[in-house]
């Protein structure tokens, strides 16, 4: 009789290990005790970092890169993926992310945060004869509902004296006007998907500002004039239906911005299940291990887990976690055959996070067992 087939689809535990990390180290683990195990690694990502490296594994294509401005007002060079079909793949956290502004001793705050940068990489990109694009949200240090995206692809924006604002939720706060401008010559021809790693709506208590406001440098004061900020630039653009759809407010409101271009919005999960093949291999699994750094509500909203148990079943999925909320066990064993917890196996979150890899082979030992 052949020997279970075993999928293993984690994404990374962030700060501890990349997502190809964590397979390996759960393969060590499972063949450390059942050596003719029938292994299958398929790292996978929630559309925020680490999502390029999974689509350059399973589709053919080039690296490519570009230096520019990122967040942090510094220089950074930008790796995207240039795919055989001329889609090109780009990560918001490559010119936007949060380790950018906690790596610089003199950042802007989050009051003068623009995402700006992305819409210069979105328009690189389209200029080197990319006919399609797919971008990842995930991992920002942004909060601007896209205001600074939409003004470097051409859109117009003013505060009550005629001056031109586009630089972060300060802004915001001061926007008058807005004229469309160059807006209208962005190439309708161009098909822009967007992989979500939330399904949050733009506004409202579990909108971007409110649930990922704090996490990026908002005070509790400040959620509600942000928000409220956000509701007249969604009006001024006249964008109602956009503002409500799952994924609006994913990379501080920039799902939105996005969808007001045209684009489609959907689970970045459930985009790479698509774009890398593992939808297909999944059915022929015996049994599937997925993992995430830390599992709460945010799981149960869409998270890379969540989705690939759904795509596996039948077959039983196990997750592996650094931590788990104990608040969610209960409606996480609706979903999972088994969780661990790595915090749990090694008696804390500093011992599990000092030697994540250990810990992950030890699971491993112990699921066969």
């Amino acid at each position: 009789m052949s020997s279970p087939r075993v999928v293993l689809a984690p994404d990374s535990f962030k700060g501890s290990l990349d997502a190809p990390a964590v397979a390996n180290a759960l393969a060590d683990g499972i063949r450390s005790v059942a050596p003719q195990s029938d292994i299958v690694r398929a790292p996978m990502a929630d559309g925020g970092e680490g999502t390029l490296a999974c689509v350059a594994a399973a589709c053919d294509g080039r690296w490519r890169s570009v230096t520019m401005t990122g967040i942090h007002g510094r220089p950074v060079t930008a790796d995207w993926y240039q795919g055989v079909d001329d889609t090109a793949y780009i990560e918001s956290a490559a010119v936007l992310g949060l380790p950018l502004i906690t790596h610089t001793s003199d950042a802007p705050s989050i009051w003068h945060r623009s995402s700006a940068p992305l819409g210069a990489l979105i328009r690189h990109v389209l200029d080197a004869g990319c006919i399609s694009l797919v971008v990842a949200l995930g991992g920002s240090a942004c909060n601007d509902a896209g205001l600074g995206l939409l003004t470097e692809l051409g859109l117009c924006a003013f505060d009550t004296n005629d001056k031109a604002v586009a630089d972060g939720p300060a802004d915001l706060l001061r926007l008058a006007r807005i004229e469309r401008c160059a807006l209208a010559d962005w190439r309708q021809d161009i098909d822009v998907r967007v992989l979500c790693d939330v399904d949050n709506p733009l506004l409202g208590e579990r909108g971007a500002t409110h649930v990922f406001g704090p996490q990026k440098g908002l005070d509790d004061t400040d959620l509600a004039s942000v928000d409220t900020a956000f509701a007249r630039f969604v009006d001024q653009l006249g964008a109602d239906e956009s503002s409500r759809r799952p994924g609006a407010g994913a990379a501080g409101g920039l799902g939105f911005a996005l969808a007001t271009l045209g684009a489609t919005l959907e689970p970045g999960g459930d985009g790479l299940l698509e774009l890398t093949g593992l939808r297909d291999a999944l059915p022929e699994a015996d049994y599937v291990i997925t993992g995430e750094g830390r599992t709460d509500a945010q799981t149960l909203a869409g998270k890379t887990a969540l989705v690939i148990a759904r795509a596996a079943d039948p077959a039983p999925t196990v997750l592996v976690s650094g931590a788990i909320d104990e608040a969610v066990r209960p409606r996480l064993a609706a979903e999972f055959s088994a969780c661990y917890s790595l915090a749990e196996q090694s008696g804390s979150v500093d011992a599990a996070q000092a030697d994540t890899a250990y810990w992950l082979r030890e699971v491993g030992r112990d699921w066969v067992t």
